[in-house]
């Protein structure tokens, strides 16, 4: 009883130590940029939109509200969902090494919206077209891996792992030849952007569907984490103590594909976020899910966020795509985490 105790109160700890982080990181992030705004500033706008203040610089006013604001908060769900995601592939395959970007489902995804540009004819943009195509895709991807690499049931080799990459290099492939295909010469570049990922294009009137739809999904999962707690005891052992193994599987993964395709739709890809986070989690918060999952889906927000303004600002007044720095902390991360299960196994 007092250990339970004592977890409960580290856990309320970190939890409130990462709101704080997440607090602050906002702040930030809407202060800093290509035009430098004072922490002050920020301060003073929102109390303006709370009816606190009567007036404040317009400028200033749309820098934060309009562009930075709708970003930020764009970035700590996508982050958080991703991350969050990443938890239960790598609790439903068994496998450290899993998440969407691994295993594909973020490349199923962009094939889908960049085939759906080429035969409508229009430019890659935040919407509910890119939405449902993205999911499609995601889904797409899912069904190929377990199709190829195993079945439902039995997830868990390093086999999934390969084959979620053999899937992402030729989906990818797929994405970029329709891009290629269906681009104009001066759009390339804002197309090859998005497709490394970028928040460039959020704003209030296209990010609801994001934030709404990963809430949703992300709640959803977190309903779901006694099960997956189960799950880690072994499949036998869970259907014995009365949970429907094949089906909490087969929810968690159509998801997962929803979180990556609403990710996707807005910030094309963004790699390796899912398999960082939940690792450096369950490091220092251990393995029950329902802790996990939060601490995870707020650490992945702050990540992201930071990662968002390291790419609007390492090369001022020229953006950065942001999937380029997920992927030089994720790389050197993978090789980590896999050297240190090759190790475990010796």
């Amino acid at each position: 009883m007092k250990h339970e105790k004592k977890c409960e109160k580290k856990y309320g700890l970190i939890i409130f130590i990462a709101i704080i982080l997440a607090v602050i990181s906002l702040f930030i992030a809407c202060a800093v940029g290509a035009a430098e705004v004072s922490l002050s500033d920020v301060w003073n706008i929102f109390c303006y939109k709370l009816g606190l203040k009567s007036e404040v610089e317009s400028s200033s006013y749309y820098i934060v509200w309009g562009l930075r604001l709708p970003r930020a908060i764009t970035a700590i769900f996508i982050g958080g969902g991703l991350a969050v995601s990443g938890a239960v592939m790598q609790s439903v395959t068994k496998n450290v090494m899993a998440d969407s970007y691994i295993l594909g489902i973020s490349s199923g995804a962009l094939a889908f919206v960049s085939v759906g540009a080429f035969i409508l004819g229009q430019s890659i943009s935040v919407g509910w077209s890119s939405s449902i195509l993205a999911f499609a895709g995601a889904l797409f991807a899912v069904f190929l891996v377990i199709a190829i690499g195993g079945t439902i049931g039995n997830m868990g080799s390093t086999r999934i792992v390969l084959v979620g990459q053999a899937i992402s290099i030729t989906l990818n492939a797929v994405a970029q030849y329709f891009i290629y295909t269906s681009v104009a010469g001066n759009k390339t570049s804002s197309i090859v952007t998005w497709m490394m990922g970028s928040l460039a294009g959020v704003r209030w009137n296209n990010m609801f569907i994001t934030v709404i739809g990963i809430s949703i999904c992300s709640t959803a999962l977190l309903f779901l984490s006694r099960a997956f707690d189960l799950i880690a005891l072994g499949d036998d052992t869970a259907t014995t103590l009365g949970v429907n193994v094949g089906l909490i599987k087969r929810v968690s993964l159509i998801l997962v594909a929803l979180i990556t395709g609403f990710a996707v739709a807005s910030s094309g890809i963004i790699g390796l976020v899912g398999f960082m986070i939940p690792h450096v989690v369950r490091a220092f918060a251990g393995s029950v899910h329902n802790r996990v999952f939060p601490i995870s889906f707020i650490l992945g927000g702050i990540f992201l966020m930071w990662m968002d303004v390291l790419s609007r600002t390492i090369l001022d007044p020229q953006e950065v795509p942001i999937g380029i720095f997920t992927a030089l902390c994720g790389g050197p991360f993978f090789i980590w985490v896999l050297r240190k299960r090759v190790k475990g196994e010796a």
